[in-house]
């Protein structure tokens, strides 16, 4: 009985410092396997990516809804508009809202599944990632949300043509960026809005004709353009390797005497005709 009274729990143990140490390094080590093994580089280029179409969802979902109302707002035109135009304006806000908003969200799409394709990829050293899958990939992910904003113009221009009035287009910011980095100019006049005429409704149409077209072929040429920088990147990298090789020196020191031969040449024939 003395015993069972007499008995204490037993007291909490104390982790040395040895333990500390050691946990410390372990989590060190633990990072720069990591970085070794380029989890971290492919983390930070995948969370850009990850942002970027987080992004884009928001602030074009918040243009879709901030350019409704307000001085510049959609329905501020409203008051120069008659009864019969301001019904086919409103189809064309319904049409342009659904549409951008449908936009949007297959660009947010099309970025992270593009995120995810990168992060999947073999990782054989930093510069290797970057300028041989993660600029090919920021490319055609460049070439593939133009080509939407171009099909999406298009196809509102169509609508606001057949309506005979303005169709809302509240991502003009977005493709005007878009196109002054190709210095195309697509819609470097468009507002909030594309407007449509039926006095003008054969030229309008073909406008709107050749903003489809040109969609594809964006896309079409981005891929193209990808193609060629990667056959530009492996040449690259092929003439490096024969540089630094035996017969690379060789054909790059008989290349040098050569120019030494000829530029004193040249530099003997200035000094003659000067003096």
């Amino acid at each position: 009985m003395e015993n069972q009274f007499s008995s204490q729990d037993t007291p909490p143990v104390i982790a040395p410092k040895e333990n500390v140490i050691q946990n410390l390094e372990s989590k060190v080590k633990g990072l720069l396997d990591k970085i070794d093994n380029g989890d971290v580089f492919k983390t930070i280029v995948d969370s850009v990516f990850k942002i970027s179409a987080y992004l884009f969802l928001i602030f074009g979902a918040l243009s879709c809804v901030i350019n409704i109302f307000g001085d510049d707002g959609y329905f501020s035109r409203f008051e120069w508009l008659e009864g019969g135009e301001k019904f086919t304006a409103t189809l064309g806000f319904i049409i342009g809202l659904a549409i951008c908003l449908l936009v949007v969200y297959i660009v947010f799409t099309m970025i992270s599944k593009r995120a995810d394709q990168l992060k999947s990829e073999n990782y054989d050293g930093i510069l290797t990632y970057m300028y041989k899958k993660t600029f090919p990939v920021l490319l055609v992910t460049f070439g593939e949300v133009f080509s939407v904003l171009l099909l999406t113009i298009g196809v509102l221009f169509v609508f606001a043509n057949l309506l005979g009035s303005m169709v809302y287009f509240p991502l003009a910011d977005i493709a005007n960026t878009m196109s002054d980095v190709l210095d195309m100019g697509i819609a470097e006049n468009s507002q909030i809005f594309l407007s449509g005429s039926w006095d003008y409704f054969s030229d309008s149409m073909k406008m709107a004709a050749g903003i489809i077209v040109l969609s594809p072929l964006v896309l079409v040429g981005t891929y193209i353009f990808r193609a060629i920088y990667n056959y530009c990147v492996g040449l690259t990298i092929k003439l490096i390797e024969f540089s630094i090789s035996k017969t690379g020196i060789l054909v790059l020191f008989i290349g040098l005497v050569l120019s030494y031969i000829v530029m004193e040449g040249v530099v003997a024939e200035i000094f003659q005709g000067l003096f």
